[in-house]
């Protein structure tokens, strides 16, 4: 029988004791849905409050979970027209309760799949749709960004944060990237970053203000909330908007009320379920991302790749790394 990953007691916070690597039966696809041979599926930063039941969704254990694999359509459910067997797909994000795709097989309504461009391999399109479908809402459908626009990027080693600031790239706006320490300095500049501030020298307002000249950052995209609102409150740009699309910091987050109200800034708690649910916006976004990557204006980042027998190492890996550039990939070649 076919291996998934099932999580069977919601833990504490890093406890990752909670999840199996079960043999389940093999199962058709139903109305609406398709059934991918998984070739890869990635990691990402939601699973682990998805793991201690403060997810945007609850699960009736045991259950199954993971958004984004990547493999061939293998079945068909009735009702599906779009996609023929042996398509390349990839999965996208969606309140995926009941499903989850983190294993050698996964079930998933054909709405949130995708074909992905033929110069990705299955490693890295199974690491396209959470990043990239996320900071575009943000970035192109809601903040507008422009070329004048200076853009921080919190976690900016992180493969959203990366796609973030290739996106912002494409359009002229200046990235200002975060890291914890310096060790990620050369690195992120390298890849594509204007200005690079560790989180441990304790000058990030000052950092903004220097960079970008007095105007401040108008796009904030942060996964990491907490205490890290109060760091770069002073570099906010009149109208700013902060996009918390995450919670890293397990910390309470506190807002800088005086800063935010001097810049008429506002905070915007951010998720891609806000968009995916409406097939126009997805299919805008989809094509969007498609077309980007296809063209190698966007490219997807994989930091390390691990057997399906090493889960929990990745998960473990991805949770405590602090020079992580890209995302943890399983894969089952």
């Amino acid at each position: 029988m076919p291996k998934v990953l099932r999580l069977h007691e919601y833990k504490e916070y890093r406890d990752l004791s909670g999840i199996h690597l079960d043999e389940v039966p093999i199962v058709e696809p139903s109305e609406g849905e398709i059934r991918i041979a998984a070739a890869a599926f990635s990691l990402n930063y939601g699973d682990y409050e998805l793991f201690t039941d403060n997810y945007m969704f609850s699960m009736d254990l045991p259950a199954r979970f993971g958004d984004e694999c990547a493999g061939i359509v293998d079945a068909i459910g009735p009702g599906v027209t779009e996609f023929k067997l042996g398509d390349k797909v990839s999965t996208m994000p969606w309140m995926n309760a009941g499903y989850g795709v983190n294993g050698e097989f996964a079930i998933v309504p054909a709405r949130f799949t995708a074909h992905y461009p033929d110069n990705l391999s299955p490693e890295e399109a199974c690491c396209i749709w959470v990043a990239y479908l996320t900071c575009y809402y943000a970035l192109f459908e809601i903040s507008n960004v422009r070329a004048a626009d200076y853009v921080l990027i919190t976690a900016g080693t992180s493969s959203a944060g990366m796609a973030a600031m290739e996106m912002c790239k494409m359009v002229g706006a200046k990235t200002i990237g975060t890291s914890r320490t310096n060790k990620n300095r050369d690195f992120m500049l390298e890849v594509g970053y204007d200005h690079v501030i560790a989180q441990s020298d304790n000058n990030m307002s000052d950092s903004i203000m220097g960079f970008s000249k007095g105007q401040g950052v108008r796009i904030i995209y942060d996964p990491i909330g907490g205490a890290i609102l109060q760091d770069y409150a002073a570099g906010l740009a009149q109208n700013a908007i902060i996009f918390l699309y995450g919670g890293m910091d397990q910390s309470p987050t506190i807002l800088p009320e005086i800063e935010m109200t001097q810049k008429a800034a506002c905070l915007r708690p951010f998720s891609v379920y806000n968009h995916i649910y409406e097939k126009e916006s997805r299919d805008r976004g989809v094509k969007f991302v498609y077309n980007a990557l296809a063209r190698g204006d966007l490219k997807a980042h994989v930091e390390k790749v691990y057997p399906l027998e090493n889960f929990r190492q990745a998960f473990e890996d991805q949770l405590n790394s602090t020079t992580r550039r890209g995302k943890m990939v399983v894969s089952m070649a």
